[in-house]
């Protein structure tokens, strides 16, 4: 799941850069006011050469309206450009995942509301007879991952997980150690009985494999029932145009892929794993 990130949100950090910047500049301007002006001031204090604190003001204040001019220049391609539009919004779904405790200057975090409501989602389809196969692409999959934690354990018995181009191991499992870690990542699986399948391709720069890299006639690269998580995907599907076309394949990279064969095959091997759980 991509959240695309609106010209609007970005005028948020746009205001309190500006803000900072039009602060610090009020009180440069003050101190120059009055007398002795703010190299003399610091030099008195921090044996500092007026020269270099006033360069260094100087700098700073070209350095703040650079930025502010940036995120405007980033606003407006945001706006008129799908693929930048794309990376900018993958930066907001990184960013605005984690609590707004955690970052009080950037949008509201999507998390606190989607995964409880899809936690209520699933719990009422098991309640109601059904199994529950939760399909998430990119930070939809952290999203599906952070709503399987928050099940009960009589709700995740009767879940199967499908994730594909994935970020948590290639950028949560990086960034963010203290939360997404392997015990994390196993405790996933063992809540769902490891019905848990995650697609990926190598030559996708945003998600990859969770807990083994190998390819499909290689042996996995940890024990246990890890090692039926990750399937690797080739990509592109062949070098050389197929009988019906000019053109050779495509690279996917970090696409979806629900028309891939693979992904139709993952469904039905998860489907027929949650029948086998009982109605």
């Amino acid at each position: 799941m991509i959240v695309r990130a609106r010209f609007t949100d970005l005028l948020v950090p746009l205001a309190v850069l500006f803000a900072v910047m039009a602060g610090a500049g009020a009180a440069t301007t003050a101190m120059a006011l009055v007398h002795p002006e703010p190299g003399e001031a610091l030099e008195r204090r921090t044996h500092v050469p007026a020269e270099l604190v006033m360069f260094g003001i100087e700098v700073g204040g070209v350095a703040l309206s650079a930025a502010v001019l940036a995120l405007v220049v980033a606003g407006i391609f945001a706006y008129r450009s799908p693929g930048f539009r794309h990376h900018v919004g993958v930066l907001f779904d990184l960013a605005t995942f984690w609590p707004r405790a955690a970052h009080p200057f950037a949008p509201p975090c999507y998390a606190e509301r989607a995964v409880p409501e899809l936690a209520r989602r699933i719990t009422y389809l098991v309640r109601s007879g059904n199994g529950v196969l939760l399909s998430g692409y990119s930070h939809g999959s952290v999203l599906v991952a952070a709503t399987v934690l928050q099940l009960p354990a009589e709700i995740s018995a009767r879940v199967a997980l499908l994730t594909y181009s994935s970020p948590l191991r290639r950028l949560y499992a990086r960034l963010f150690p203290a939360y997404v870690g392997d015990e994390m990542l196993r405790g996933i699986g063992g809540r769902v009985g490891w019905r848990w399948r995650n697609l990926w391709r190598d030559t996708d720069a945003l998600g990859g494999w969770i807990f083994s890299p190998h390819r499909a006639d290689e042996p996995a690269r940890v024990p246990g029932p890890e090692a039926t998580v990750d399937r690797r995907l080739r990509d592109p599907e062949s070098l050389v145009a197929p009988p019906w076309d000019s053109v050779p394949p495509p690279i996917n990279g970090h696409l979806p892929s629900e028309d891939d064969p693979a992904y139709a095959e993952t469904v039905r091997d998860l489907a027929g794993r949650l029948r086998a759980t009982g109605p």
